[in-house]
């Protein structure tokens, strides 16, 4: 094929959200000629990360000895002597991650992120990265501002976008070279079987970038309908997408072509609540997400629930209850509030799109759902509620719950009694999928031999065998910082060994 530029360095990183660009920070850190491609524009570059809530998962002892001293305290919702940050030990992000994935993440990878969640933490902030804690998280307690266990405890300061941009101003300041709207389509592979490069699709044509090593962080294929409708099912090549567009499965098809092992959770995906009017791809722009549903019941449009609304704190639910959502009748479900909850709403909620009224039987009607199945479902949850004297504790499972329905409600149960009444449409949102290709404990792609093939990396969403099933909050961001920096050490010292 002829093309029209040949750029050479020492490793070229594909993509350009969270995991890329930790690895082309480490790469340039390493002393290594680094060249980051980015098929996005300019402005909306950052992949998947641009469109996340910033969350990151870190296991740690004592929160306000070891995470508050990471945190900007000019950026804190809250001052910070008046925070105390609940410890997340080891061994629970372990078990939790275990557990959501039903014992199928792999092991060995459980434990790195687990032990280099909070050195990664720590590096990052090294780098100029600026954290806080996620104010939603906050709950009140002995006139203290209290981040409870089992929560992410840090967030980016101005979420996914400030994350991706704090990232690329790191680069941008040590003059990186970065190409964007550049899409990586082939993979070069010496006679030796070694990847020695790519090529590349440009405004202005098609480029050879020869490389001793490259490093794939380019994610998955949520953005593809295709691959959509043929990995995940009937009816996904229509669901709305919550992030980037650029997520094609670029680098996947090129790993595959090589001879990559596929592995993990392939018909698996992380699929959260959003709104029912939200745009059909990168929804998440326009404040789609819909988390408040510990405190309503949902319901479908024959009236009936579907779900346990009260299983377990959002980090540990969002993203598989899209899924059922997508079961439901028309794949839409309703999310029902009364008046006692609306303080405790999430701020996307604020100016949205929803059905209000002072009675239940108008808010179904007006709302499209069955009338005579809505009222029953409303007076039988009432009425199962075990002890209404029971205090409530939003963000903290209460144990409020419903008994002798199908599901109950085991935590958040409370009354739908007190107009007005508010019903909020919802849909799924596809985030990402769980599948990709096999790597090493370095990063190294796997062939279906179970050999490493040399000279390539795969980062982020990318390398499968993590997430199964389900998903635990700020567990995505962590996985791309941890293994872009492995990545990045193990091609660096690669390619600096080719040199001699």
């Amino acid at each position: 094929m002829e093309v029209k530029k040949v750029i050479d360095c020492d490793v070229v990183v594909v993509g350009g959200g969270n995991a890329g660009l930790v690895a082309t920070i480490e790469c340039d850190n390493l002393g290594a000629d680094v060249l980051l491609l980015e098929k996005a524009p300019k402005e909306k570059r950052g992949g998947n990360s641009r469109f996340t809530g910033g969350v990151w998962r870190v296991a740690f002892d004592d929160g306000n000895k070891e995470i508050l001293p990471l945190l900007d305290a000019s950026a804190l919702p809250v001052p910070v002597d008046s925070l105390d940050i609940a410890p997340y030990p080891k061994d629970e992000f372990y078990s939790h991650a275990m557990r959501v994935s039903q014992g199928l993440s792999e092991k060995k990878w459980t434990e790195s992120l687990v032990d280099k969640s909070l050195p990664t933490l720590q590096w990052l902030v090294k780098q100029g990265v600026r954290f806080t804690v996620p104010a939603y998280s906050l709950v009140k307690r002995n006139g203290r501002n209290y981040l409870p266990p089992r929560t992410t405890a840090v967030e980016a300061v101005n979420l996914g976008e400030g994350l991706v941009e704090m990232e690329y101003g790191i680069l941008e300041s040590r003059r990186a070279n970065i190409l964007y709207e550049t899409a990586a389509e082939r993979l070069i592979v010496n006679s030796g079987g070694e990847v020695c490069g790519l090529i590349a699709r440009t405004n202005e044509g098609m480029i050879q970038v020869n490389a001793r090593s490259v490093i794939l962080a380019c994610g998955g294929f949520e953005g593809n309908p295709e691959m959509r409708r043929r990995y995940l099912g009937e009816g996904w090549d229509l669901a709305k997408l919550r992030g980037t567009r650029y997520n094609t499965g670029d680098g996947l098809r090129m790993a595959l072509e090589i001879g990559a092992a596929p592995f993990g959770h392939w018909g698996g995906c992380h699929a959260s609540v959003v709104s029912e009017d939200s745009p059909q791809v990168e929804a998440e722009a326009v404040g789609c997400i819909r988390y408040s549903y510990l405190y309503c019941i949902m319901v479908n449009v024959n009236g009936e629930r579907f779900i346990n609304e009260g299983e377990d704190i959002v980090s540990y639910t969002y993203a598989k209850t899209g899924r059922e959502i997508a079961k439901q009748p028309q794949g839409l479900a309703f999310q029902i509030f009364d008046a006692k909850v609306t303080e405790y709403f999430m701020p996307e909620y604020q100016g949205a799109i929803h059905v209000e009224s002072s009675t239940l039987e108008e808010l179904a009607e007006d709302a499209g759902i069955d009338v005579k199945g809505f009222v029953k479902t409303v007076k039988d949850f009432n009425a199962a509620i075990e002890d209404d004297d029971r205090p409530f504790l939003p963000g903290i499972c209460d144990g409020r719950r419903t008994v002798g329905l199908d599901p109950d409600k085991t935590n958040w149960a409370r009354k739908i009694d007190t107009p007005p009444f508010q019903a909020f449409a919802v849909v799924r949102g596809l985030t990402f999928a769980y599948g990709g290709i096999k790597i090493d404990d370095k990063t190294r792609v796997m062939d279906t031999r179970e050999k490493p093939i040399a000279g390539l990396y795969a980062v982020g969403e990318m390398p499968g065998g993590l997430f199964y099933h389900n998903y635990m909050a700020g567990s995505g961001l962590m996985k791309g910082a941890m293994t872009g920096r492995i990545a990045a050490a193990e091609a660096v010292a690669r390619a600096k060994a080719m040199k001699k």
